[in-house]
């Protein structure tokens, strides 16, 4: 019985002698495709509000939110009564004018068959051809204020463009700080988004990238067509502009979407998960477990915001990483759990 006791003792502290378990990853060498992930929103290169020149009343909206429109056409009818007289005015007096034009030019008929038989003198055709002349300019004059005085009344497109809003409903009086409708070019759309400044560098016009409208099944391709040359010193972030290669039709002005650029390849780069690394860039180190002992060792990384990083000295594929570098002591003789998958 006493033979047994002294056994079970002994297996007792060699298993309280055992060394401790470490979680370790395998440093391993894989293609790296390094991808800046940021969310952006797809705005128009071109965007104006369309006021009214004067106050009154929208009698006819003729124009929706979404429309394709072209330049000069009417979206809206306005209705007031002073504008509306001197429509009236100018049209009369256009109308009068051009029946004395007509005139004009019977009189400088006959006068030019009557001067070259010479029953009339000189004096008297070049008085008919100034009526006619000043006939014409009126007439030139007065077109133009009657086409001046419709604008007054109506609303019209000032470019080829979409309507991507409309504020102004029928019978509502809106004056010139009214916007009633918003166009946009959005057949040139494209995505604006804030990169942060530790990453700005890496991007350059003419990067690949694909666009995702949140909650879409398929990306979009596009290029990065502008890199600001300043950093917002408020938000740290430079504005970054991604072109479509083809405009898809159900892009809408304001939209949230996630855009993906592939800034490099890494061929057969060496990685480890982020979280086995202790340190800043600066200082970066790691642990690695050499046989049954844990070592330190310091690190050169390219940091990316990516769950593995990209590791360019002080470790080699196959290299066992303890996960949680807080776990462990330098030096200590440990048993290894390697962790697949990470």
């Amino acid at each position: 019985m006493l033979g047994v006791a002294l056994l079970a003792g002994a297996h007792a502290v060699r298993v309280a002698r055992r060394p401790p378990e470490l979680a370790v990853v395998r440093a391993r060498a894989e293609d790296v495709a390094r991808v800046l992930a940021v969310t952006g929103r797809i705005e128009a290169e071109r965007t104006v509000q369309v006021t009214p020149q004067f106050a009154g009343r929208l009698t006819e909206i003729v124009r929706r939110e979404g429309d394709l429109v072209r330049t000069g056409d009417v979206l809206a009818r306005m209705d007031d009564t002073s504008a509306t007289s001197t429509v009236v005015q100018q049209r009369l007096a256009l109308s009068s004018r051009r029946a004395d034009l007509a005139q004009a030019n019977r009189d400088l008929a006959r006068t030019q068959r009557l001067e070259a038989t010479g029953a009339v003198p000189a004096t008297e055709l070049e008085a008919a051809q100034l009526l006619a002349t000043r006939a014409t300019d009126d007439i030139a004059r007065l077109a133009a204020m009657l086409e001046s005085g419709r604008a007054q009344l109506t609303l019209s497109a000032p470019f080829d463009g979409t309507i991507v809003r409309r504020d102004g409903e029928l019978g509502q009086v809106v004056g010139p700080t009214s916007a009633v409708f918003e166009i946009a070019t959005v057949d040139a759309s494209r995505v604006s988004a804030e990169v942060d400044e530790r990453y700005i560098r890496a991007l350059r016009p003419g990067l690949r990238a694909e666009i995702m409208p949140l909650g879409a099944e398929h990306a979009q391709p596009a290029t990065v067509s502008y890199v600001a040359q300043a950093v917002d010193p408020q938000t740290g972030a430079a504005t970054v502009r991604f072109a479509y290669a083809t405009m898809p039709k159900a892009a809408l002005v304001g939209m949230s979407v996630d855009v993906n650029v592939q800034v490099a390849f890494v061929p057969s780069a060496v990685t480890i998960p982020r979280e086995a690394i202790a340190g800043d860039r600066a200082t970066a180190y790691v642990l690695v477990v050499v046989g049954d002992r844990v070592e330190r060792r310091a690190i050169e990384i390219e940091d990316w915001p990516a769950p593995s990083v990209v590791v360019r000295s002080g470790v080699k594929p196959g290299d066992l990483v303890v996960i949680d570098p807080t776990a462990a002591v330098v030096g200590a003789q440990v048993r290894t759990a390697v962790r697949d998958g990470l």
